[in-house]
């Protein structure tokens, strides 16, 4: 355990990660147009400072992974936080968090980020523009209906 705690401090498992992604890109490409960012909670009764109380599991120890993905499920970026953060917390440091140059969004080739309706708020709004990307938010499932909403494009779609 001890090697690998010492291969993370020194980056290998980073450039690891970067290098794959890097080959992937050049065999399959990259989906930059659609991305998904989400966020989901874990047991960690181990995981000391880096945990929080889990408010869905009895304010037991957890963790929450924010993951950014491309349109093929990709993983481009990660967070680990303590289980209690909002999703919309860690939304900043997923975006920032791509491992690899992100390509630029063009008018032709815009990047589409789906998120859920948890982010939908004027701060992540804000954040998804400031990084060019077009934002695509899940429609909440309205209780007396029996089947789901399709996606909401922006904020102003209904």
């Amino acid at each position: 355990m001890i090697a690998e705690r010492q291969w993370e401090q020194k980056g290998f498992f980073l450039r690891l990660w970067q290098a794959g992604l890097q080959v992937y890109d050049e065999l399959e490409g990259i989906q930059w147009e659609w991305q998904a960012v989400d966020g989901a909670m874990t047991k960690a009764p181990l995981g000391k400072s880096a945990t929080g109380a889990n408010p869905t599991d009895r304010g037991k120890k957890g963790t929450k992974r924010s993951l950014l993905t491309d349109g093929a499920g990709i993983p481009l970026a990660i967070v680990i936080d303590g289980a209690n953060r909002h999703d919309v917390k860690l939304l900043c440091a997923t975006l920032d968090g791509i491992v690899i140059a992100r390509s630029e969004p063009t008018e032709a080739r815009p990047q589409h980020l789906c998120l859920d309706a948890g982010y939908d708020g004027a701060p992540a709004y804000q954040e998804v523009e400031t990084r060019h990307y077009i934002p695509i938010f899940a429609a909440v499932e309205r209780r007396n209906r029996r089947k789901s909403l399709p996606l909401a494009i922006g904020r102003d779609a209904g």
